[in-house]
């Protein structure tokens, strides 16, 4: 019991802190965002394959970890001001 818990959390933060790459191009020279276009790429390499593979010069490879990608989500959500007690004027 112990050891399976042991590989289970285990593999819980290699799948947290791992780090992905995510492929963002912009299609448009004047614009200002990058476009998010292809997720979850193991190595940079693969990223930058990816984005070779679209023909695209003007992109970035981001990193980013699934424990960040939660903070975030949970960031956005307390921003959106759902259950707070707000008084319309």
């Amino acid at each position: 019991m112990a050891k399976s818990l042991t590989v289970f959390l285990a593999l819980m933060l290699f799948y947290m802190f791992y780090p992905f790459w995510d492929l963002y191009v912009r299609d448009d020279p004047f614009a200002d965002r990058y476009q998010s276009s292809l997720k979850g790429f193991w190595s940079h390499d693969r990223c930058v394959e990816a984005a070779r593979a679209q023909k695209t010069y003007d992109y970035r490879c981001r990193k980013r970890t699934n424990f960040a990608s939660l903070l975030g989500t949970a960031q956005k959500f307390g921003d959106s001001g759902i259950g707070r007690n707000e008084v319309e004027e």
